[in-house]
């Protein structure tokens, strides 16, 4: 757009004052994002970015079908399914533009349970280095310090923390017989750390009958971890 301003000098003359100015017009769109993934997960929290481009955070709403939606501030809002596994939850934003509530897009998510998670012992090595280990061969000493086991989601997108409910240490004497100790929490047992303490280098026991629980309330299996001593 181009103009003038005309105004009228001290003199008594008038005088032009040219301008120029430029604005570009664009179809009404909101941006919908997952923080996680492009899917939502049931029974947690999931973080999703909402915007409209050309209005202020202030401006935009946003409600939801299948779950809750609630506003966290600086764009950001937690969706929290709470329909069944494989249906939809559904976001519609608007927003106020001159004043004018208007309809900006809506959005589809599919709902799906948490993968399931990874059970592991974390511990410090010789050089002060935080680690994690899953399965293969571990000093007895790194094994007793550790004192019980762990689990969580770490596959790069998510990180969620599980709480461990119980597991089953397994180690086969001379014999051939198996020699089950249980744990009914996260921790080593007296029993289970004597039963480490009796095993031979290069010997191998297992870890299993994990059961865990997240942050949905729903308790799950883990895979079993084999450790062997060295």
């Amino acid at each position: 757009i181009k103009g003038f301003i005309e105004l009228m000098s001290p003199d008594g003359t008038a005088r032009k004052i040219d301008f120029t100015d430029q604005y570009t017009v664009i179809e009404p769109m909101a941006t919908v994002a997952p923080l996680l993934m492009d899917v939502l997960y049931a029974g947690i929290n999931n973080e999703i970015s909402i915007s409209v481009p050309g209005v202020a955070t202030q401006d935009v709403s946003a409600s939801a079908s299948g779950g809750t939606l609630t506003p966290k501030g600086g764009g950001i809002w937690v969706a929290r399914p709470t329909g069944a596994v494989g249906t939809k939850f559904t976001i519609a934003v608007s927003a106020r533009v001159n004043g004018i509530p208007r309809t900006m897009a809506n959005k589809e998510f599919r709902i799906r349970d948490l993968p399931r998670p990874d059970a592991f012992i974390d511990y410090t090595d010789s050089k002060g280095a935080a680690r994690v280990f899953k399965q293969g061969a571990l000093s007895r000493t790194v094994l007793l310090n550790a004192g019980g086991i762990k689990a969580s989601i770490d596959d790069g997108v998510l990180n969620i923390p599980f709480r461990v409910l119980s597991f089953t240490t397994m180690t086969v004497d001379a014999m051939g017989n198996a020699m089950p100790e249980v744990s009914s929490g996260s921790r080593f047992t007296e029993r289970q750390l004597e039963q480490i303490r009796r095993q031979t280098r290069g010997q191998s026991f297992f870890i299993t009958n994990i059961k865990v629980k997240g942050p949905d309330g729903v308790e799950r299996d883990t895979a079993p971890m084999q450790i062997r001593l060295n």
